[in-house]
């Protein structure tokens, strides 16, 4: 085991195994000494990381998919059993950063220092509890830790686990509609590649299919680091954007939609731009699911994938899934990949045109029967809940981002976040092959 500093060390990269879960990714945190191991969501659309924290009676979680009970039991930190667990103290810049106060002095006025002792940066008390909301209504309390992060890093080439001391994080008593972790990677100080001094670099990480969900046996990489971004010569580029309400945001503009060969759906000026009051864009949050684009734009896509596949629609699907589009497809023999269904491309700034994997597009809802199965367009409709951050409270429509590019259309997609450059790079890819 060797202690690290990442920042002292321009030739080190981060490599850490991602597995697919039901609705997102997972990539596992070691926290503390002795390491204690948790399963949390990748998510580039926050900067907290956070886990459940007390016992796994202590902890509670509302609305977490357990119908008969307020609590779900789920592995939960222990700051008790870590030799190497502190407080983040009032006064130190994280502190500052999740309270996002405009006077620094606050959470040490509210953790009841003296106005000499924070005036003069002597105030020793813990940080205030904090409170961090998420897209749908999700939100979680708890208050900040310090203590050391282990992950697998390559120096040289050479494997080797490395520990970083001081490591940020949240430790969370309850929560609702968030059960299990989140590691944040958005470009807010708080964020897991911006601890780690990776900002100034990037990551990448090619997602599996959703067809390895819950399937701890197979696994893609995440890479932070200059071996994120070397060989990158035959991706599609496009620039990011900035917003001064949102700049932890991955923005990028989209410019269209094309289905299949035909001509691209010209999307809306403000989903290629961010207009002076932050607004638009499309931003790229693997803590969202799905790819949510605005009205009319998206209703014009809906209106042409009907008029071009020649499947009976699943009226019924819909209603159940939730799903604007679900059609009847033929399927003789699993895995049911032989059909008509168009594939989507998603054209960016720059000339990048990505066309999207089928699998990434269309989900099977069914299981086939009488060579049948209903498959559905795994695409949604933007509204105020769809972004998944704790930067904006108007966001979604007239606010904040105009689109978001959801983990599901990231499948078997690798993504390069350039940020040394400024730039997002695309390639589709057997994630599995490649692992």
């Amino acid at each position: 085991m060797v202690i690290i500093n990442s920042t002292k060390f321009d030739f080190l990269d981060i490599i850490e195994p991602v597995t697919t879960y039901t609705d997102g990714y997972l990539l596992s945190l070691n926290l503390g000494m002795p390491p204690q191991v948790f399963q949390v969501y990748l998510d580039t659309g926050s900067d907290l990381t956070w886990v459940p924290c007390g016992t796994n009676t202590s902890y509670q979680c509302l609305e977490c998919g357990n119908e008969h009970s307020t609590s779900k039991p789920t592995p939960t930190f222990s700051p008790s059993q870590s030799s190497s667990n502190m407080r983040e103290l009032c006064g130190g810049r994280f502190c500052v950063d999740i309270h996002s106060s405009d006077n620094s002095h606050d959470p040490c006025a509210a953790a009841g220092c003296t106005i000499p002792s924070f005036m003069s940066g002597l105030c020793t008390r813990p940080c205030p509890p904090f409170s961090y909301t998420y897209g749908g209504g999700a939100l979680v309390l708890g208050s900040l830790a310090k203590d050391i992060v282990t992950l697998h890093g390559s120096i040289y080439g050479i494997g080797i686990l490395l520990d970083f001391p001081g490591f940020c994080f949240g430790c969370v008593g309850s929560s609702i509609r968030e059960p299990i972790g989140i590691a944040g990677f958005g470009k807010g100080s708080l964020s897991l590649p911006s601890q780690l001094g990776f900002l100034d670099k990037g990551f990448s990480h090619c997602f599996l299919g959703f067809r390895y969900a819950r399937n701890p046996n197979f696994t893609s990489s995440l890479i932070m680091g200059d071996l994120a971004l070397s060989a990158k010569y035959d991706f599609l580029f496009t620039p990011m954007l900035k917003s001064i309400t949102n700049p932890n945001f991955y923005y990028i503009g989209l410019e269209g939609v094309s289905i299949g060969d035909g001509a691209a759906i010209v999307a809306p000026p403000s989903l290629s731009s961010i207009d002076c009051e932050g607004n638009g864009g499309m931003i790229i949050d693997t803590g969202t699911t799905y790819t949510h684009l605005p009205d009319p734009f998206y209703t014009s896509i809906l209106s042409s994938l009907t008029s071009v596949i020649p499947y009976e629609r699943s009226y019924d699907l819909e209603m159940r899934t939730g799903f604007d589009l679900c059609f009847k497809t033929p399927c003789t023999h699993a895995p049911c990949t032989q059909d008509e269904l168009p594939l989507l491309s998603l054209h960016f700034l720059g000339d990048a045109k990505l066309t999207l994997p089928k699998e990434s597009c269309y989900y099977a809802v069914t299981a086939p029967k009488n060579s049948v199965v209903v498959k559905c367009l795994l695409f949604q409709r933007m509204d105020e809940d769809d972004v998944d951050s704790d930067y904006d409270d108007d966001v979604g429509g007239a606010n904040g981002p105009g689109a978001v590019l959801g983990s599901f259309q990231m499948q078997n997609v690798e993504v390069v976040y350039d940020l040394e450059v400024g730039r997002i790079g695309f390639q589709p890819k057997d994630c599995a092959l490649h692992a």
